[in-house]
């Protein structure tokens, strides 16, 4: 047998330093999941609802995560339960998007995101299209726009102002797609909402 190899320290060091460091760590706020699992289950309730009032008029839209995954319908679509089993507290995004043609683009998105400081927020948009430029390298690129609707710490999301900017939004989009004018829609966001990111995407990804 060969003799073991000799005890240099490296293991006890080690665990001294380790534990130094997390002594030394300043710790980050918590999320409270319980919190961000109900927000989740409101924002697929009210987003889901507004899809069906769209499908109504033949206004086609899709949301992710998709319906089959966090409901259950007995009558489709309007008659349905939350499944048990999602985990709604692991959903770090929700969109509607709008699948219309003239349409392609425009999209509603509710997201969590860390501030600087480490601080976790939830932010709503509205996202659209202003046209398309074509790049050597990469082909057609969407030039895309947001507004701002919300943003706050994700502790202190209220619904009912969540919900008063929903019904604002929402009544826009519908009216101006009842009048098949998509820049209506724009100018109301424009003019009400503070100006988001700005930003090119490829074309085919939509």
């Amino acid at each position: 047998m060969e003799p073991p190899l000799a005890d240099d320290n490296f293991v006890d060091s080690l665990r001294q330093e380790l534990v130094r460091a997390q002594k030394a760590s300043v710790p980050k706020p918590s999320e409270d999941l319980g919190r961000r699992a109900e927000l989740n289950r409101r924002l697929l309730q009210d987003l889901w609802e507004v899809h069906n009032q769209f499908e109504e008029s033949s206004v086609h839209l899709t949301i992710d995560p998709s319906q089959t995954l966090f409901a259950t319908f007995v009558d489709y679509p309007t008659k349905w339960t939350f499944k048990e089993n999602f985990d709604f507290a692991a959903v770090k995004t929700i969109e509607l998007r709008d699948r219309m043609p003239g349409w392609v683009g425009y999209t509603m998105r509710f997201w969590y995101y860390p501030t600087p400081e480490g601080k976790p927020h939830l932010r709503g948009v509205f996202e659209w299209c202003e046209g398309e430029t074509y790049h050597r390298y990469t082909g057609w690129m969407r030039m895309m726009t947001q507004a701002v609707l919300y943003d706050a710490p994700d502790a202190q999301v209220n619904v009912r102002s969540i919900h008063q900017i929903l019904k604002d939004v929402i009544v826009a989009w519908y009216e101006a797609h009842l009048d098949r004018a998509p820049e209506k829609f724009t100018e109301h966001l424009k003019g009400k909402y503070p100006r988001g990111a700005s930003f090119t995407k490829e074309t085919y990804r939509e």
